[in-house]
């Protein structure tokens, strides 16, 4: 996953998304529609799928995320993608 895979499918896709505290770290939580999850996968490194999976909350009709693991796994900055969020 490159960052601009990753802004582009935020933004493309108009997800909605939150700064807010995860843990005691900033981070981002996103909300992408079940609709949109395919595309989602896509994006994202099958090796991430491996070990312990990957950390969701299913709602009805969309997904939960926070994001920090996924930029951190991929080298991303979040505020690459974030570019609103306050991050530490």
């Amino acid at each position: 996953m490159k960052a601009l895979e990753l802004y582009k499918f935020i933004n493309e896709n108009s997800i909605e998304w939150h700064s807010g505290n995860n843990g005691g770290q900033n981070d981002i939580v996103i909300f992408p529609l079940v609709s949109q999850i395919e595309d989602f996968i896509k994006i994202i490194p099958t090796s991430m799928f491996d070990d312990e999976g990957i950390d969701c909350i299913m709602k009805n009709g969309y997904f939960v995320f926070w994001m920090r693991a996924f930029c951190e796994y991929n080298d991303i900055e979040l505020r690459e993608v974030f570019d609103k969020g306050n991050f530490n």
